[in-house]
């Protein structure tokens, strides 16, 4: 029986090694397309999982309100300096540290206070104490940055009031009044109100948070801006006197370049990192 020859055999030796060649080079593209299609298909997926991550919480409608903070400052005669916050955030907390000294080293100079994010994550004692602070600043503005600098280092409202010369019954006036006219309360007890049905919402700032694009605690914002600051005194001091058209001399006296622990106590640290609550 006459031996069955295979496809190459029958060619003739240069049109095998042509041949040959040829379905090398097919198989290396081929190999190379399926490799080059993982790579973006990986690459794809990597970038929606960290939009995914990345997504801001919002309390708005659906709006995308997402905000990178700016090292570049817009300019003013008079700057407004605004720190977002939730009242028991350990971040808040930590650059609101850092945010005091400058606040009471520069408070003739520019328009400087602190607000709250519009959704709560600890509970219905941060929606008091927000309002609480929130009222203090209102009504007793020369209070509110002792009364802060003694919070910050202690959980301890009662003392802080005590403190500073003030009780809750000198704040009830204000603080029912706000309570009822944002329906704080009445919206903790809804959860149907809750943003993701999850945190309850806090909107004596709502207005501001949407313009803003506040997703978290903390927030510096300047003249309207998100601005990026490191959480030491003196970051925050020289973020403030950037903003301004003709710094005052204040702007000269270095404040402290160290940096807070996050949450309750006046502990240094060394760690002066960005994190936030929610954001």
């Amino acid at each position: 029986m006459e031996e069955r020859k295979t496809f190459f055999s029958s060619l003739e030796p240069k049109s095998a090694l042509v041949v040959g060649i040829v379905g090398g080079v097919l198989v290396l593209c081929t190999v190379g397309f399926f490799v080059m299609l993982g790579l973006s298909l990986t690459n794809r997926a990597v970038e929606s999982k960290t939009k995914n991550n990345n997504t801001p919480l919002t309390a708005d409608d659906g709006t995308n309100n997402t905000v990178t903070p700016s090292s570049v400052v817009t300019k003013a005669d008079r700057p407004k300096v605004e720190l977002f916050v939730m009242s028991y955030c350990p971040y808040g907390l930590q650059m609101e540290k850092a945010y005091l000294p400058a606040w009471e080293l520069l408070k003739n100079k520019a328009d400087i206070d602190v607000k709250f994010v519009n959704y709560a994550m600890h509970g219905k004692k941060e929606i008091d104490e927000n309002t609480r602070q929130y009222c203090i600043g209102k009504d007793f503005s020369d209070k509110i940055i002792p009364y802060l600098k003694c919070f910050v280092g202690e959980d301890n409202f009662t003392k802080c009031l005590s403190a500073v010369g003030l009780t809750d019954s000198k704040l009830a006036t204000c603080v029912n009044g706000t309570d009822k006219q944002y329906q704080l309360t009445e919206k903790f007890n809804d959860q149907t109100t809750w943003l993701s049905g999850r945190y309850p919402v806090y909107e004596v700032y709502n207005d501001l948070n949407k313009e803003y694009g506040v997703q978290g605690s903390p927030t510096l914002v300047i003249n309207g801006q998100e601005v990026s600051a490191g959480r030491t005194p003196e970051a925050v001091k020289q973020a403030i006197c950037a903003a301004f058209n003709n710094p005052p001399t204040e702007c000269t006296q270095t404040l402290s370049n160290s940096a807070y622990s996050a949450g309750f106590g006046l502990t240094a640290s060394d760690n002066a990192a960005n994190a936030e609550c929610g954001g």
